[in-house]
């Protein structure tokens, strides 16, 4: 994929605050949000676009609360619900993220086969989230929905927000507790990107990659479980896997890479270098990492030295990178 700067990703924003080449507005959500996500995670908090998008985003998106894709009520779904409200929570706007908030303590269950760790009381928002995209509320609750939507009540919990969300954290430390983060009910890795013929277990969803989209990476699904007080126990096998990426000389690169036009994207796809934003990612998770995390300052100061000297040389993706090997988790 090919770098993106800051400036570059400002000019391409609409004069409406949204990003995206559709003709319909409500068909630029996505594209919006993934662009805000983009500068948002990268830290860029000021950034002249983020709030103008945000505001496109709940002029355009908000139905009762939930964020649509499409315009339609039943284009409402957890995974961008999720993600809109932690975005607002991140800049600030937690007025404005309280409806967001709201519909995903009304609505989001958290639940894995069979096994209910909480139902929310009153009807489902609609009958099509236990079958669409796999069924993102289906008995086995989709976590492409549950990550960003429990780390957004999460940084609310975190801002002071007063909305009941403690039961649905709770339900989600378990959750994650008893699938080890990763897991499905046979022991295989969870397929969340789906498979593919490059991809057949389903695994490359693992990878750690910037930007991101709906789907997360392990770096991501770690995050949650730390800030969750999931047991360390819980996590060997997602520590082991995290520390196989990290370099012989230090830091962490950008293993992954996921399509999306309209996003800062200011290093390469390349796992022979370290790359800061995904470095700075794993050392938030100094709660249960390595001893090596003390020194990740001095490891970020090579990261910025190679981007400054190299970053001409990897405009593109320079390979296909393999997905994760059984062998990673073991």
């Amino acid at each position: 994929m090919t770098l993106v700067t800051a400036e570059e990703l400002e000019s391409r924003q609409r004069p409406d605050g949204s990003f995206g080449r559709p003709a319909a507005p409500q068909h630029r959500v996505v594209s919006t949000i993934l662009a805000a996500r983009s500068l948002q995670e990268a830290g860029l908090h000021d950034h002249p676009s983020l709030t103008p998008a945000l505001d496109f985003v709940l002029r355009t998106a908000l139905i009762d609360g939930g964020v649509s894709i499409d315009g339609r009520r039943d284009g409402v779904l957890s995974c961008y619900t999720g993600m809109v409200a932690r975005l607002l929570v991140g800049v600030g706007r937690l007025d404005d993220a309280t409806p967001v908030l709201e519909w995903i303590v009304r609505y989001q269950p958290v639940a894995f086969g069979g096994v209910d760790y909480h139902q929310p009381d009153g009807p489902m928002w609609g009958t099509y989230l236990r079958t669409r995209y796999g069924g993102c509320m289906a008995d086995s609750t989709c976590l492409l929905g549950l990550v960003p939507a429990m780390s957004a009540l999460h940084a609310a919990r975190l801002a002071g927000t007063t909305l009941p969300v403690e039961p649905q954290l709770s339900a989600m430390r378990e959750l994650l507790t008893d699938r080890r983060l990763i897991f499905a009910r046979d022991g295989s890795i969870m397929p969340l990107a789906g498979r593919t013929k490059n991809d057949p277990d389903g695994t490359r969803w693992l990878a750690p990659a910037f930007p991101l989209d709906h789907v997360p990476d392990l770096v991501e699904v770690a995050q949650l479980a730390v800030d969750l007080g999931v047991p360390d126990d819980a996590m060997e096998e997602v520590r082991t896997m995290i520390e196989s990426w990290r370099l012989p000389a230090g830091g962490w690169p950008v293993v992954g890479t996921r399509a999306i036009r309209d996003a800062y994207r200011p290093e390469p796809v390349d796992r022979r270098h370290p790359s800061e934003l995904i470095t700075r990612r794993v050392a938030a998770l100094a709660g249960w990492q390595h001893s090596d995390v003390p020194q990740l300052d001095a490891h970020l100061v090579s990261v910025r030295r190679w981007n400054s000297a190299d970053s001409a040389n990897h405009s593109t993706t320079s390979a296909r990178l393999r997905p994760p090997r059984s062998s990673d988790v073991q």
